[in-house]
């Protein structure tokens, strides 16, 4: 039997010595790896209170999209009109029309069925004094006819009458209709935005907003978002009746905005819609600092692969809270308590963060913050 050679023994030693690697601990600077992502001194915290002003926006606030709107009128019949030589019967309509729904309106119709008639002549609808529709109608028949938006106003006429039989003086002309409706429809009030601006010395010690809809009527339930400034959703989701307050606490410019902004089918009514702002007697009242996430790293977070670690050296401690916010798409209250003195420890998720983020430390408190750090973490 021929000996095992060189080649062979070499061959065997390097297996063996990539088995052996397998079960041995990693020690790769990749399987340890931390990015320091905010290293800054904070510093006091306190505020001897704050100061805030309301900034009206709008009233009377009409959000609609892809349905129709409460029918303005509903009759249910049977309606007779008729026109002969002597005979002349009508049918009047009045509805009227609110200002806010009227700077929404996109069009508007009239509706019926037809019951019964000779169609000796057509059959007319007149807005306003205008004649807007005539044609010849067949019994059973179905119509709907556009009202012009043009001649809308807020109180309106519709006149249903009968043209004339013409020489068919031994009988007049009639129809006879029933499930009588005049519609609306609102769909190009889906979207609304609002300015607003801020002096420098709100800017400067700005220290949270508000915004506040008096009362939100929810005719037909959708999803509402709350933008800010095009980049930041202060909100998502279906409000229901009643009062709404959502908080922001960054995102702010001299100029700004505000877009309401229905992301699915629905309709709303909103009254008394306004910002509130509010700014620290005590510019130190709350400290704030912009990080990035590179995107690489928020994908493994999202995988579960890192974490993000928030360590707060807490110098000096008050009764009052101590509150820290991580603002990204939105703002996440990651901590409000009495922390001891020592390192306070967070986490985040790559769902509660983004690529570019705001971290809020405040309180109305003295408190006296040291060196505060985000890294992210192996998992």
């Amino acid at each position: 039997m021929k000996g095992v050679g060189l080649p062979e023994v070499v061959i065997v030693l390097g297996l063996l010595v990539v088995l052996i690697a397998g079960f041995l601990p990693s020690g790769t600077p990749d399987a340890s790896k931390e990015v320091l992502l905010l290293s800054k001194q904070v510093g006091p915290l306190g505020s001897e209170g704050f100061n805030y002003q309301h900034i009206k926006l709008g009233d009377n606030v009409v959000l609609s999209k892809g349905v129709e709107g409460t029918p303005l009128l509903t009759q249910a019949g049977p309606i007779e009109v008729a026109k002969g030589l002597i005979t002349a019967q009508e049918h009047v309509v009045e509805f009227s029309i609110p200002s806010h729904i009227m700077e929404e309106l996109s069009s508007s119709s009239i509706s019926f069925r037809i019951i019964d008639t000779n169609r000796y002549g057509p059959f007319k609808v007149s807005l306003n004094g205008f004649e807007v529709w005539s044609d010849y109608l067949t019994r059973g028949q179905t119509v709907e006819i556009d009202l012009p938006v043009g001649q809308l106003s807020s109180d309106n006429t519709v006149k249903i009458t009968a043209g004339s039989s013409g020489w068919k003086i031994w009988s007049p002309t009639f129809y006879i209709i029933e499930n009588l409706q005049i519609k609306e429809k609102l769909t190009s009030g889906e979207e609304k935005t609002f300015e607003f601006i801020l002096t420098p010395d709100q800017l400067e010690k700005f220290y949270k907003g508000r915004v506040y809809i008096g009362n939100v009527n929810p005719i037909i339930q959708g999803e509402i978002a709350m933008i800010l400034n095009d980049e930041r959703i202060i909100f998502r989701g279906v409000p229901g009746k009643g009062s709404v307050i959502n908080s922001f606490s960054s995102g702010v410019k001299a100029e700004n905005t505000l877009t309401l902004r229905l992301i699915e089918d629905g309709h709303y009514e909103l009254t008394n819609l306004e910002v509130i702002i509010f700014t620290s007697a005590n510019t130190s009242a709350g400290f704030s600092s912009d990080f990035s996430i590179p995107l690489d790293d928020l994908s493994k977070m999202r995988t579960g692969i890192e974490e993000g670690v928030i360590e707060i050296e807490v110098l000096e401690t008050a009764e009052e809270s101590l509150k820290v916010i991580l603002s990204g798409e939105t703002d996440i209250e990651l901590y409000k308590g009495v922390p001891e003195k020592g390192i306070l420890v967070l986490k985040f998720t790559g769902f509660e963060a983004t690529k570019d983020n705001t971290l809020i430390i405040s309180s109305v408190g003295d408190y006296n913050i040291g060196t505060v750090e985000v890294r992210l973490v192996k998992k």
